[in-house]
């Protein structure tokens, strides 16, 4: 594994410089594909978290009791693509809480993948969704051009819209923000110029979308 030390602004130090820092991020990166690997989060140069990427042919378990030697808390995640959107499973241990890791499911398009569009917590004996808990983010720019959560849904435990909260009237004015129901969902869409159902319901995925 190559290791590359980062401060927590996410730029690259010397090791040196990192061990004389309270808080600094370890990166471990596969030598031959250069693919990230690993993050530990450091402080105090004791790891108090770690994230681990998982590929498919990597076995859970023995993934498991690697981390549980290093820490009590950590995530596991691992990637697939559907299409247009890559669905990232992650499995959140902290083990002095509960054995039991947190399981959800978020999802990103492939040429943005720093901004989920739906995050769900799944239920850990069924590995279902839980409609209540699902969160789902539709992105515009805003008047500088950057990018944000424009308009942010949750859902019902039938997993139809409870509430649509829409900020673009004034991204820094709640009291301008807009809401919306399931009843009033039509009205929503009549702002936008794209199709927007998919955030109609808390559905993983746009009904068009297979898992490869």
């Amino acid at each position: 594994m190559k290791k590359v030390y980062k401060n927590i602004f996410g730029e690259v130090i010397s090791k040196a410089k990192a061990e004389k820092l309270d808080d600094y991020h370890l990166y471990y990166y596969d030598k031959d594909t250069e693919v990230l690997k690993e993050i530990e989060f450091l402080t105090e140069d004791e790891i108090y978290s770690i994230n681990y990427f998982m590929s498919p042919d990597e076995d859970e378990e023995q993934i498991v009791n690697y981390l549980k030697e290093k820490s009590d808390l950590f995530d596991i995640e691992i990637r697939e693509s559907a299409g247009d959107f890559i669905i990232a499973t992650n499995k959140m241990y902290s083990l002095s809480v509960d054995e039991q890791p947190l399981i959800s499911k978020t999802v990103f398009y492939h040429d943005d993948p720093e901004n989920f569009i739906c995050s769900q917590i799944l239920d850990n004996e069924t590995l279902q969704p839980i409609p209540e808990r699902t969160t789902k983010c539709w992105y515009t720019l805003d008047e500088n051009g950057e990018k944000y959560a424009a308009i942010e849904f949750s859902y019902q435990e039938d997993g139809k819209l409870e509430l649509a909260i829409d900020k673009t009237p004034n991204p820094g004015n709640d009291l301008e923000w807009e809401h919306y129901e399931y009843s009033t969902f039509k009205n929503l869409q009549n702002h936008i110029d794209t199709d927007i159902s998919y955030y109609k319901t808390a559905a993983l995925l746009p009904k068009t979308v297979d898992k490869e």
